[in-house]
């Protein structure tokens, strides 16, 4: 599957009509008024806290929905800058040495998951924005036809049978 991208990263030509599509369903799913809220661990501990709200402000398409993946990487970004600190004061040949790599890459590894669920979320949003755009359009298009008054072109062959239909000779 494609990433989707938001409107003002995309460089693809866009009528008018499909611009103004793509920017409302961006604002009602992508751009929602909610952001996401720091937990109580989070709140009361003040370098988690800090970096809770830098990671916040790095994206401002995160949502209340993502506020465990966010509180869950902030408190393992905590724990993993700790475990740092500590394995720079141990010894190479130290017992707790290789306890304190095997730490750092599990943690690794718990930041790579927490960053994979924040990033899925995004691009369904994006996901969603864009079909939602594609039905816009399309309702637009439908109105203006319903407008216009036209009837809708047949094909060559059906004109042929509905004027045989109107003279009796089918």
């Amino acid at each position: 599957m494609a990433q989707e991208k938001l409107l003002s990263q995309s460089r693809r030509k866009l009528s008018k009509a499909q611009i103004s599509a793509k920017q409302e369903a961006e604002n009602l799913v992508v751009t929602n008024a909610t952001k996401p809220k720091a937990n109580e661990i989070t709140k009361y501990v003040k370098p988690m806290l800090k970096l809770f709200n830098q990671l916040k402000k790095l994206n401002d398409h995160f949502t209340e929905a993502d506020s465990i993946a966010l509180n869950t990487l902030t408190f393992n970004l905590h724990l993993k800058v700790l475990n740092e600190q500590h394995l720079v004061t141990l010894h190479i040949t130290d017992d707790e040495y290789e306890r304190y790599l095997v730490r750092l890459d599990k943690f690794n590894k718990q930041i790579n998951e927490s960053m994979k669920q924040l990033c899925i979320p995004l691009n369904s949003r994006l996901s969603l924005a864009n079909d939602m755009a594609k039905v816009m359009i399309e309702e637009k298009k439908l109105a203006q036809m319903e407008k216009d008054g036209q009837p809708k072109e047949l094909h060559p062959s059906l004109q042929l049978i509905e004027d045989l239909k109107a003279i009796d000779c089918w």
